[in-house]
């Protein structure tokens, strides 16, 4: 299909446009509806943000489906559940914070902050990389996304490894930020070889 003479994106058939945003990840869908009226249009669709919920949260979509998704819509259901998640998740940081002692941790507090994540209903991996897996915490909130992410949502160590790695090449990693990543993996393998 050709474009007009202008190049406007606005003559792409709707489902065309829907087929696209269903396609990407929730802060392209975002970037992407910001470009024009069309795009918006098209990443506003329920159909998108129902299967973005689905993803990101699949234990919640029976009770998302039942209780107001035909009133609200997916991306304000998605919206609420993203806030209630950024709500819980920093209650555990802000303890953490808390209870550090010149910069270490007691293991009791570690492990608490650890069992706090697990009390939080429908967390996800994609929740502990937006939420605990910042340049913003220190290397001991990371340590506790990481161990919870492997410990208690089974995520294959691999896959953990593969998000830091490309983690590290998105934020196109300084010196001292290497330094960072190292000691978390080497923290990471010390708990495998446990």
């Amino acid at each position: 299909m050709e474009l007009s003479s202008a190049g406007r994106w606005t003559d792409l058939p709707e489902d065309i446009a829907l087929a696209v945003a269903s396609h990407l990840q929730e802060a392209d869908v975002c970037a992407l509806g910001g470009c024009s009226r069309t795009w918006r249009r098209a990443c506003d669709a329920d159909c998108i943000w129902e299967r973005l919920f689905r993803c990101r949260w699949p234990a919640a979509v029976a009770e998302a489906s039942a209780s107001s998704s035909r009133m609200q819509g997916w991306k304000a259901l998605y919206i609420s559940q993203h806030r209630r998640m950024a709500a819980a998740i920093s209650n555990v940081v802000e303890f953490v914070g808390g209870s550090l002692n010149n910069g270490s941790l007691e293991s009791e507090y570690y492990l608490k902050a650890i069992a706090d994540l697990a009390m939080i209903l429908d967390i996800g991996f994609l929740d502990v990389q937006f939420f605990l897996f910042s340049r913003n915490h220190s290397a001991i909130i990371n340590l506790i996304g990481l161990h919870y992410s492997i410990a208690s949502l089974h995520v294959l160590v691999s896959n953990v490894l593969l998000m830091i790695l490309l983690w590290m090449n998105m934020l196109r990693v300084e010196r001292t930020e290497h330094c960072f990543i190292s000691k978390l993996l080497k923290q990471l393998f010390f708990m495998l070889c446990l």
